[in-house]
């Protein structure tokens, strides 16, 4: 995996147009030649923006997961679990492209170029290990694996769009708190990690 972190090459707004034909029409079908022509640019003038449609799509996912990153950052929202979900259930009905292209695109990466996505990956997922992290420190949660947990709960919040596309939509308030209930839920259940062996002796001996 690479240490430092990939330079995008390609500008913004051709990214913004990328991502939106990428979501009409998935990565697969698009040709840089439609690109191209939706941007209003030559198709030979497309290259001197992006090397290849390999490093397009891998700026276009890593630019959605920096910008959701940016967004939580600089947002009003809570910086606890309760905030963070509120954040993400957000985030995912205003840009709903977001989790379409980084569920089903990112299995077109190339495998010398996955290490710069697991690690942009691994910023997103940051702020909620921290808030897990800070919640069992108080004793509010009691979870043995702390990365997992945060997958059990993107997980979660991922089931929220296919509630809102139900012939009779779930209201988003419901759905809200549902994630929330179910993600408390969640990490008040994880069991809590191993006590080392001598630790468990101890304990047992009094």
């Amino acid at each position: 995996m690479p240490d430092a972190r990939h330079v995008q090459q390609c500008p913004s707004p051709l990214l913004t147009v990328a991502q939106g034909l990428m979501a009409e029409v998935g990565y697969g079908a698009m040709s840089m030649r439609q690109l191209a022509a939706r941007a209003g640019l030559q198709p030979g003038s497309l290259y001197h923006h992006v090397a290849s449609k390999q490093d397009l799509l891998l700026d276009v996912l890593l630019d959605i997961l920096a910008q959701r990153l940016e967004a939580w950052r600089r947002g009003p929202y809570t910086r606890d679990l309760r905030g963070y979900l509120r954040f993400q259930l957000a985030r995912q009905a205003s840009h709903p492209f977001e989790a379409l292209l980084l569920r089903h695109e990112s299995r077109h990466v190339e495998p010398g170029q996955r290490g710069w996505l697991e690690q942009a990956l691994n910023r997103s997922r940051a702020p909620l290990c921290q808030i897990i992290e800070h919640g069992q420190q108080q004793g509010r949660f009691t979870v043995g694996d702390i990365a997992s947990a945060a997958e059990a709960i993107l997980a979660l919040i991922d089931t929220a769009e296919g509630m809102r596309r139900r012939p009779m939509p779930v209201d988003d308030a419901k759905i809200e708190a549902w994630v929330i209930q179910m993600s408390h839920a969640l990490l008040s259940a994880c069991p809590p990690a191993k006590r080392p062996a001598r630790t468990a002796r101890l304990t047992g001996a009094t």
